[in-house]
């Protein structure tokens, strides 16, 4: 038994290693978009988190980041101040504000994922079909295993939870 939790334990110290290995192929871009913008880790997450759920209330903004309410409005306000989302009131509910991409904030999620995307398409075009479905198949494992813990939000967004 001891040897089955050691090998257990050794092949996922080995995928960790990969992954962040891994996760290498995917960082240089978003670094280098992060400080040509001068943008944060959380100003990103609301960047994508609006393109996934465009017109999110501030108050889903505060509860996906998992941060205060005061702490979100600090984090939208500096992206209102770089023209990258826009505030607006609710038609329905004049007490909620949701938060939208402005048309630079969309340009610079464009320009982020098709400069990710490129690079990995240059790696994934060297693999066979089997292997892509390999790695499709691990992902979706990987995915929903971690939204079924609570650990990743489930995609695209819910509307109920927004």
């Amino acid at each position: 038994m001891t040897t089955v939790n050691s090998n257990i334990d050794a092949l996922i110290e080995s995928i960790l290693d990969n992954y962040g290995r891994a996760a290498g192929v995917f960082d240089p871009n978003r670094l280098e978009v992060w400080e040509e913008l001068g943008l944060t880790m959380s100003q990103l997450r609301v960047l994508y988190m609006l393109q996934a759920g465009p017109g999110t209330p501030a108050g889903a903004v505060a509860a996906q980041l998992k941060v205060r309410p005061s702490t979100a409005t600090g984090i939208v306000d500096r992206l209102v101040r770089d023209g990258l989302v826009r505030r607006e009131r609710d038609d329905l509910d004049r007490r909620r504000v949701r938060i939208w991409l402005t048309e630079r904030g969309m340009r610079v999620i464009n320009e982020l994922r098709a400069r990710n995307r490129a690079q990995i398409w240059k790696i994934f075009r060297n693999f066979s079909q089997q292997q892509l479905d390999d790695i499709d198949r691990t992902f979706t494992l990987l995915t929903a295993e971690a939204e079924r813990q609570g650990v990743l939000a489930p995609w695209p967004m819910d509307p109920e939870v927004m």
